[in-house]
């Protein structure tokens, strides 16, 4: 089986874009955009407030899961979202005992950067989001290795690198276990 590629960062640091990118690479490639599962409650409570800490676990659990489904069944899955390295274990706790392996790819890109890029598609009304989840990708700690600088890069070549790293299993989570 192929791993399951968390790709990961802060809004603004081209997740979607280089997660799509990367599953148009494999041939039987899957993009899981994680931003469409936090529109399934019914009464959702914003991911970024410490009241959603249930909901975000409950989303996370549902993500590993769609990501295993897909995965079992041969698909090269890259799943796109806020994974930070504080929700790692609640993924990890669904997909370990599968089998198939974990990759993990966190993008940064500078914090002016990621600001331009979030009002570019929705405007200013983010900017506290795009601050707060910037700090808290600012210290990866054992992850840093896993981390690719997109500020000065195409999406194209985030793909090559992150496609490179992939190949040299630098971005594999059993190296961290």
């Amino acid at each position: 089986m192929t791993p399951i590629v968390i790709v990961t960062g802060s809004p603004g640091t081209g997740k979607t874009t280089v997660a799509a990118g990367l599953a148009k690479v494999a041939p039987r490639g899957l993009h899981i955009p994680s931003d469409v599962f936090f529109t399934f409650p019914a009464h959702p409570i914003s991911p970024y407030r410490p009241a959603a800490k249930e909901q975000n676990t409950d989303i996370m659990i549902a993500l590993a899961r769609t990501a295993v489904a897909f995965a079992e069944r041969s698909w090269a899955v890259f799943l796109d979202g806020i994974v930070g390295p504080w929700s790692l274990p609640i993924v990890a706790s669904e997909v370990r005992p599968t089998g198939i392996a974990l990759e993990y790819v966190v993008l940064r890109a500078p914090v002016a950067t990621c600001l331009q890029r979030v009002r570019a598609r929705e405007g200013e009304g983010r900017d506290h989001v795009v601050r707060q989840m910037h700090a808290q990708f600012a210290d990866l700690g054992r992850f840093a290795g896993h981390a690719v600088d997109t500020g000065e890069l195409t999406p194209d070549e985030v793909v090559s690198e992150v496609t490179r790293r992939r190949a040299s299993f630098a971005l594999d989570m059993e190296r961290l276990a």
